[in-house]
């Protein structure tokens, strides 16, 4: 099946729907992967930079943290619940590597957000 196609300055032309719409498909799925590699490495820096917080303060590298705006000491219990998010992070960075799946990773991002909350309870 063939069909015309006026182009600005060009007679008719006579062109393949289906090589047409294999055009238009793959220009999606090109611009797809380059806007998903894109998200993937801004996620994926956040996610380090986080690792890497949570792991200064199980090592000990970080001994306080401010909580409702006063500095104090972390305790062991605490940085019990920082190498938790530390685990989760990496869970996280896992999945994103391998797969970009929206509901997922909000999923993980939500437990960030609650072993979070958590090393800030512990100290009360």
């Amino acid at each position: 099946m063939t069909k015309k196609l006026e182009r600005v300055g060009h007679p008719m032309v006579k062109v393949s729907i289906n090589r047409y719409i294999q055009t238009r498909i793959q220009k999606i799925k090109q611009e797809t992967e380059t806007e998903l590699n894109k998200l993937r490495k801004i996620l994926l820096k956040n996610l380090e930079e986080i690792f890497k917080t949570a792991g200064k303060i199980v090592k000990g590298e970080t001994k306080h943290q401010r909580i409702n705006g006063k500095l104090v000491k972390i305790t062991p219990q605490q940085r019990r619940k920082w190498l938790q998010l530390a685990e989760q992070t990496t869970k996280t960075i896992t999945t994103i590597t391998t797969n970009i799946n929206e509901k997922e990773i909000k999923k993980q991002i939500e437990q960030l957000e609650k072993l979070l909350n958590q090393t800030t309870k512990t100290a009360k």
